[in-house]
């Protein structure tokens, strides 16, 4: 992706913001608004951005989000149809038109219907597609391809990789993508805001429902999901194995040390559900990637 598309990015996900911040959120300049990940916005703290992994307090940390400005940017966000992302709102993020995510912040309340109260955080996370991550890791090797799993920290880019890899596999396999959140292809009335190639998508419903789903009516020879994080997920990926599908996934941590220590991704590694891992990490601003069979890792 080419310098412009980054800041095509940010332009959009700045646009969700109202005016005062918006502005704010400029006096970046274009060389941090290029690397800009996150726009952080929280009740009553300053407004702070995400940049090449560093926080910057934006307006020199005096500008302090208010209650209406939080409902103006939730009103963006949803284009003024709140109702239509409930379901998302309440597990906690929405997904825009333009890709970019956004982790919300405030009161629950459940009963007989399921209420957002006094929204307290916003983050919004940039979206980008940056080509050609596909041949920094090169996941086929004489063998084909081999199931991997990426592993790196929150905010890493692990499915920004997880998407460019999605769409290189598509030209030679047949790839089906379950996007529970919306992240990897960003469907929109069934057309992908990124760009997967010619994968299949099936989006929003649980991995529990969905992998079982796009292995019966797709027949993908490989399966791709993001964020590994609960025992259930790695049930259905267990029921994956010897079904002749390779798998492509996420997860948070950085070495064996993170998968030993969670009960459910030790069962991963038991069963050696992954054959390789793509470790990702941040340094110096930029992101360095090593990709390492699973052996090598534990």
């Amino acid at each position: 992706m080419q310098d412009m598309d980054f800041l095509k990015s940010f332009h959009t996900a700045a646009q969700l913001l109202p005016e005062r911040l918006w502005k704010a959120a400029y006096s970046l300049d274009e060389q941090q608004r290029q690397q800009c990940e996150e726009l952080r916005v929280r009740l009553g703290r300053p407004l702070a951005a995400t940049v090449a992994g560093r926080t910057v307090l934006l307006g020199d940390g005096a500008v302090l989000p208010v209650k209406e400005e939080l409902d103006q940017l939730l009103a963006r966000a949803t284009e003024c149809s709140v109702h239509t992302y409930l379901e998302q709102l309440w597990q906690g993020y929405l997904t825009t038109k333009h890709g970019h995510r956004l982790g919300i912040c405030s009161q629950m309340v459940s009963g007989e219907r399921q209420v957002l109260r006094g929204l307290s955080s916003v983050n919004i996370r940039v979206a980008r597609q940056i080509r050609g991550l596909d041949e920094a890791v090169p996941v086929c090797g004489k063998d084909g391809f081999q199931s991997t799993l990426i592993l790196a920290p929150p905010g890493a880019g692990k499915t920004t990789l997880l998407r460019e890899l999605c769409r290189r596999l598509s030209l030679d396999w047949r790839v089906a993508i379950a996007d529970e959140r919306y992240e990897i292809a960003a469907c929109a009335d069934g057309k992908p805001r990124f760009s997967v190639g010619a994968c299949d998508v099936l989006s929003g419903g649980h991995k529990r429902e969905t992998v079982p789903m796009l292995l019966r009516s797709m027949s993908p020879q490989i399966l791709a999901v993001d964020e590994i994080t609960q025992e259930e997920d790695c049930r259905v990926l267990l029921d994956c194995v010897g079904c002749g599908c390779g798998l492509l996934a996420t997860a948070h941590g950085t070495g064996a040390d993170d998968l030993k220590r969670r009960p459910a991704y030790r069962q991963l590694l038991e069963h050696q559900v992954f054959r390789q891992v793509i470790r990702i990490e941040q340094k110096g601003g930029g992101r360095r990637y090593e990709l390492c069979s699973l052996e090598e890792v534990l």
